[in-house]
This record gives C-alpha cells, structure tokens and sequence, in this order.
C-alpha cells in the first residue's frame, strides 16, 4: 500500500465538499435578494514574510458586521464570512 493511500482514503467524496465561506455566504444572500457582503481591510501587519491581516465582512441592508483574520487577507476574508454564516444561521 503507498503511503499516500490511508489519506487519500480519508478525504471525503467529491459530491460531499463544501463550499468556502464566501461562496456559501454570497449564495445565501443572493437566495434571499439581499445585497452582497462588503470586505473591508482593517490592518495588516507584520513583516513581508509573516503578514497577519484583519477584515470586516458587513452586509448594510441588515446592518450585520463581523471580522475575521489571518495569514493572507483572503484567509481573512473567509474567516469573517464564515463568522457571518454562522451569525446568520442563528437567527
């Protein structure tokens, strides 16, 4: 057996992989006629090789702001809609 196998076995089926946060997020709103998220960049810091990012995902028409971070600023960007979605989907 390669030992690539057990991690190739582990991944899910090809049908069964979600969607990225914004994705999701943005078929949600579009599902209820609602206006796209805006993402804005709040700071950026670190050096070149070790940047950490902070951006806010709002959505005006329901007046909804949540922030997310990371690494790269679209890592950040999907950490705020995800934090988004789950906002959402409680209510």
């Amino acid at each position: 057996m390669p030992w690539f196998e057990p991690l190739i076995l582990a991944l899910p089926p090809p049908n069964k992989i979600g969607k990225d946060a914004k994705t999701a997020l943005q078929e949600w709103l579009q599902a209820r006629a609602r206006p796209l998220p805006m993402y804005n960049l709040i700071a950026e810091s670190g050096e070149e090789h070790a940047r950490h990012f902070e951006v806010a995902c709002r959505i005006e028409s329901l007046n909804l702001q949540t922030e997310g971070e990371g690494t790269s600023r679209r890592s950040a960007e999907q950490q705020a809609a995800a934090a988004m979605l789950a906002l959402l989907e409680q209510g």
